[in-house]
Parts: structure tokens; C-alpha cells; sequence
């Protein structure tokens, strides 16, 4: 019988009580959770609340001091003794989409996050079939949460905050209710445009359209879509909702995460005569211009593909560093930076004040703690929020002979950059990186050719003029650490997540860099060229590359690539064709993703560290 500890995601995301809000909203627009859990302490980890991402845009102001404090949510929460079918109801009652799990009501340690999606995974994995095989047989169609592209994003907000609503289905207009995207409360945190009001401001600002804001192009079922297909679609993108439409592509219901978990646990709603299910899969309105992947998808898909090697032999001890500069939890940003500099390491591990493990700080964690969006005059070169803000709590414990496939897999799919080598005491015996990782495929696979780990042409490349904003969320969505710079054709450089945090925003004369336009018009119809003004824009690409025109050819080694990479102190190369073309990137990602491939691992490796210890 399934239990609900086996369903529960141990990757769960937490924060301190007594944080303010601002960095609530931050953590969400980097992880994107369905919930924060709040703790007292990260070591004990002993349950205090949580928090929501409809919590998050309830603060109106992005200079707000409000605390997480005012919008705990200490029930519900559930236990394992729970059976799933109880944990299910305590969902629909509570219109949540995931809750946390403790230990009892009475420890309160957490244990994991119990989710539709995360249901919905495991039964999949298990061989379970829906029950209800259709989406018409399940779907919702009264009520439904549909609103004008063109409305303004207040009343979006309005359905989100006050209605509850987990989704809105973006339509053209009232009179052609045809699905154009979708707005969840994720898209508001990550564009920041429902500030609308000002706590600390006078007056009231124009608020934004929904089209601004919304998530482009919709995934649309029909009626006789299959369900499983449609769970696919929720468990690998994590949507709210999927609108259904008919043949004219008019909405005619939705199919959410509640409405899919039921056909498989209950089957099909009362009154409804079940639907043949078709073949045809879902299709998309619209195309989005990234689509996000899971890390299991992105480590299957390469420019050539190969054979998957057996296993190495090579043990995590093997490839191991000795040490690595520590952090503790309450320095500031600043100073993780300044020792990273120092000591010429692009990883830090972070220890509480009795020196034991709680976290990494990476690169990659300054990379989403950095402000890219907007005007400069309105970002702050260097933050002043502390390491427990930012660091990834997802560091791996390994014992000394676990295969360094199985090490790179675990760090891939948990997003971790640093796994923890111990011996059988626990006592601490070494540190991985992805360094370590990439150094370690070009050791014992050094003349493979780049063609058969890099990922398809062109998902990897972007024009200097791209704005860095662009090119970070490429870098997200596609799970890269560093992208090809390219101009007709012709690479002029690299965007490499090694030496974004380290870029100057700041001069000591003249302030914050900036990149200003001149713009000229006419003061009025026929007259001179007269009025002039300045406009501030946010960094390009061409503002952070690394130039550089060493590149690789598609049958060019491994190890030749890496050396070149280490030589320029870059994660990644621009790969030509044969024609000399600049089709995409290879990078230090695609090395651990390769040594991920050959991986016979089941099941998950420890993420606990709590018995490592800097003083061992």
C-alpha cells in the first residue's frame, strides 16, 4: 500500500522566520516552488509555516518591509499517518496544490512536500492508468478563469488574491474566447508588474495588461485528449491548468492538477458519459519562445546522439578536491564574492555557527540573486542580503566509492553544485564540483567529439544585443552554464556563469555603468529636429561577454575542448559546423550531463549533511 512519506518530494524549499518578503519573492522567482516552508533554524529544521506564491503578490510594493511573519499559514499540514485519499481531500478543501509533512503535530520536523504533481509522478512511475480516460470526463467547466488580453493586470490580480484562482487562462477577447496564454501568480512574481500601489509612494501607478505579463502561448487539450497524456504535460511543466477547446479552438473547460489526480484515484465526474479517448497529443497556441525542460529530458537530448558508456570504474574519492572555501550563514553576499575572488573558486560551502554543512553558494546562486532587469539607475550593483537568502540547500553526502556517474546525475537533477565526500564515520573526506566532474569525463572519455554531447543547434546562441535578462533565462531554461555569442554566423564571445558575478557595475567615479541612447524628435509637425532625451536601458549581452575567438568544431575532442576552456578560466566554447557557422555551445553542463547518462543509479542519494563537518 502506497504511503504518503513514499509520494512526498524530500526537496523541500525553506526560509527563516523573520524574513522580510522581498527575499520570499526572490526565492520564489529563482526556484519557483509551490510553497516556502518556514523554520526556525535550517538544522533543526523544525516547522513554523508557510508560505504561498499568492502570498508573495499580496505585498505591493517593491521596496516593502513587510515580514513573511504576517502571512504564515500554520495549517493545514499533514502527517504520515494520513492515507493518501485523506491527504487528497485535505488539498480540495484547502485549494492548495501542495502541503507540507511533518513528522507529528507535535515534533513538527519536516519531512517533504506532498503535491498533486508529485502524486501524480509516482503513479505514473508505478504503471498506474487513469481511470477516467479523457479529458472531458474529468474536466472543469463551470466558473472557469478566463480573462481578456487586453484587461488591466489589477483585475488579474484581483481573481488571484481574492478567488483563489491557481491559474487564468488568457483568451483573446470576451467575444472569441480563444486561449492566447496562461497568468499564474509565478508569472506576477517573475515580472514584478503588479505593483501597482506603493507602501512607501504616493498614488497609484498604471497598471499593466495582462498580455504584458502572461506566459505567451497556451498547451490546449481537446475532449478526447488522454489524460495520461495530459499528466505528462503537469508532471514535466508543472502547469496550474491546461484549457480545453473545441474544434473551433473556443475554451469550452480546463483540466487542472486536482481534476487529473482524481482520474486516476476516482475516475470520471458524477453525470458524465465517459469520452474515447484519441491519440493525438496536445498541441500548442502560439509558441512560446523558451520552453522550460526538466533535467531529465535535457540530459537526453544531444546534437548526435551516442552510445551510453558503461560506467567508469571512477570512484567520488578518486576525483575529489581536499577542501573548499567555507561561507558562513549570516556574511553578506559581498564577502562570499570577495573570497571567491580571492581564492579563485567559483563554489563555497556554507556552515552554520558550529560548523556544520547547511549549503553551497555557486556562481549560479549569484547569478539569480543579481539584479538583471529594468533600468541600471534602479539596481543595486552588490546586495546586501546574507548567503541563507541565496545558497542552495541541495548538497549531496556520497560515500567514497560511489561511481562519479551516480554523483553527476544526483547533482543534474537536484541542481546542486556541490556533493560531499565522506567516509563510512561521515567524517568529511573530499569535495566534487562540476569541475571535478567535467575534468573527470575528459580523463576517461577525452576522444569522444563535441557533436555527441552538445545540445541541438541554436539553443545555446544569442546576439549581442540580446539583453541579459534573455540570456539568463536561456540559461535556466535549457540548462546551460554558459552560451555561444554570435553574429551572422560568426561567434564574437561567450556569456559564461563563472564570470557574471564578477562584472563591474559599478565605477568608482562615475557610479553605476549605464547604456545610454540619444534619442532626437520633433517638437512639432514639419519642424527641426529640436527635442532631445536620454533613455536608460537594462544590459545587453554585449555588455557582459567574454570575447574570445577560440572556438570548436563539432568533431573537435573533449578534452582538447575542456583544456581551452580551463586555459580561458570560461565554461564554454561556441561549436561551428562544417561550414564554420556558429550552431550552439558546449559547456561544462554537458560534461556532467554525459557522465549522468551512464549512471545505473535508483532511487536518490542522501542530501543530508548535517554530519559533515568543516573541523573533521
Amino acid at each position: 500500500m502506497m504511503r504518503l512519506i513514499d509520494v512526498a518530494s524530500s526537496e523541500v524549499v525553506k526560509a527563516l522566520k523573520g524574513s522580510k518578503m522581498t527575499r520570499i519573492r526572490e526565492v520564489f522567482r529563482k526556484k519557483a516552488p509551490r510553497l516556502i516552508v518556514i523554520v526556525e533554524d535550517y538544522f533543526k529544521n523544525k516547522y513554523v509555516g508557510y508560505v504561498t506564491r499568492h502570498d508573495v503578490i499580496q505585498i505591493t510594493s517593491s521596496k516593502s518591509n513587510k515580514l513573511v511573519d504576517d502571512f504564515l499559514h500554520d495549517k493545514p499540514i499533514l502527517t504520515p499517518e494520513l492515507s493518501i485519499q485523506e491527504a487528497i481531500s485535505i488539498l480540495r478543501e484547502s485549494g492548495r496544490y501542495a502541503l507540507p509533512l511533518v513528522e507529528s503535530l507535535e515534533t513538527k520536523k519536516v519531512l517533504g512536500i506532498f503535491s498533486y504533481r508529485g502524486l501524480l509522478r509516482v503513479l505514473k512511475a508505478s504503471g498506474f492508468s487513469p481511470k477516467a480516460k479523457a479529458a472531458a470526463d474529468v474536466m472543469t467547466t463551470e466558473n472557469l478563469p478566463l480573462i481578456p488580453q487586453q484587461s488591466p493586470i489589477t483585475k488579474a490580480w484581483s481573481q488571484l488574491v481574492y478567488r483563489g484562482r491557481q491559474g487564468l487562462v488568457v483568451i483573446r477577447d470576451e467575444k472569441t474566447p480563444k486561449p492566447v496564454g496562461i497568468l499564474t501568480a509565478l508569472d506576477l512574481i517573475q515580472s514584478g508588474k503588479w505593483y501597482f500601489r506603493r507602501e512607501s509612494e504616493h498614488g497609484v501607478t498604471t497598471p499593466a495588461r495582462v498580455r504584458t505579463v502572461m506566459k505567451r502561448g497556451a498547451i490546449v487539450a481537446y475532449p478526447d485528449t488522454p489524460v495520461d497524456i495530459i499528466a505528462d504535460y503537469i508532471i514535466n511543466h508543472d502547469f496550474s491548468l491546461i484549457p480545453v477547446v473545441d474544434k473551433d479552438g473556443n475554451v469550452i473547460g480546463i483540466v487542472t492538477q486536482e481534476d487529473v489526480v482524481r482520474a486516476y484515484i476516482e475516475g470520471i465526474k458524477p453525470g458524465r458519459v465517459p469520452v474515447p479517448a484519441a491519440l493525438p497529443p496536445l498541441r500548442a497556441e502560439a509558441q512560446e519562445a523558451l520552453t522550460f525542460r526538466s533535467s531529465t529530458s535535457i540530459m537526453q537530448q544531444v546534437l548526435v546522439s551516442a552510445k551510453i558508456a558503461a560506467p567508469s570504474g571512477l570512484r567520488a574519492i578518486d576525483i575529489a578536491r581536499p577542501e573548499l572555501p567555507a561561507v558562513r550563514l549570516t556574511d553578506t553576499i559581498e564577502r562570499a564574492r570577495n573570497i571567491m575572488l580571492r581564492e579563485k573558486v567559483n563554489s563555497l560551502l556554507v556552515v552554520d555557527e558550529e560548523g556544520r554543512i547547511v549549503g553551497s553558494l555557486s556562481t549560479r546562486n549569484f547569478l539569480y540573486a543579481i539584479g538583471i532587469k529594468g533600468p541600471l539607475w534602479k539596481r543595486r550593483p552588490y546586495e546586501k542580503s546574507f548567503i541563507n537568502e541565496i545558497m542552495n540547500q541541495n548538497v549531496l553526502l556520497v560515500r567514497e566509492e560511489t561511481p562519479v556517474e551516480d554523483v553527476a546525475k544526483e547533482m543534474l537533477n537536484t541542481e546542486s553544485e556541490v556533493a560531499i565526500v565522506t567516509d563510512e564515520k561521515g567524517l568529511l573526506k573530499g569535495i566534487i564540483t562540476k569541475e571535478e566532474l567535467a575534468d573527470a569525463l575528459a580523463r576517461i572519455r577525452g576522444e569522444m567529439k563535441i557533436e555527441n554531447i552538445m545540445p541541438p543547434p541554436k539553443l545555446g546562441v544569442v546576439h549581442p544585443h540580446h539583453s541579459l535578462a534573455h540570456a539568463v533565462k536561456r540559461m535556466k531554461a535549457y540548462y546551460l552554464d554558459a552560451l555561444a555569442v554570435a553574429v551572422g554566423g560568426v561567434a564574437e564571445g561567450v556569456v559564461s556563469e563563472n564570470r557574471l558575478p564578477f562584472i563591474p557595475l559599478e565605477d568608482s567615479k562615475t557610479g553605476l555603468r549605464t547604456r545610454r541612447l540619444l534619442w532626437v524628435k520633433k517638437l512639432e509637425k514639419g519642424g527641426r529636429k529640436m527635442g532631445r532625451y536620454i533613455k536608460i536601458t537594462p544590459l545587453l549581452v554585449e555588455d557582459v561577454m567574454v570575447p574570445t575567438r577560440d572556438i570548436v568544431e563539432t568533431d573537435e575532442t573533449l578534452e582538447n575542448a575542456i583544456n581551452i576552456m580551463k586555459k580561458l578560466n570560461i565554461y564554454g566554447l561556441p561549436v561551428i559546423n562544417k561550414d564554420g557557422k556558429v550552431i550552439g555551445v558546449v559547456c561544462k553542463h554537458d560534461y556532467m550531463r554525459e557522465l549522468a547518462r551512464a549512471s545505473k543509479l535508483v532511487g536518490k542519494i542522501k542530501t543530508k549533511v548535517r554530519e559533515a563537518r568543516l573541523s573533521e
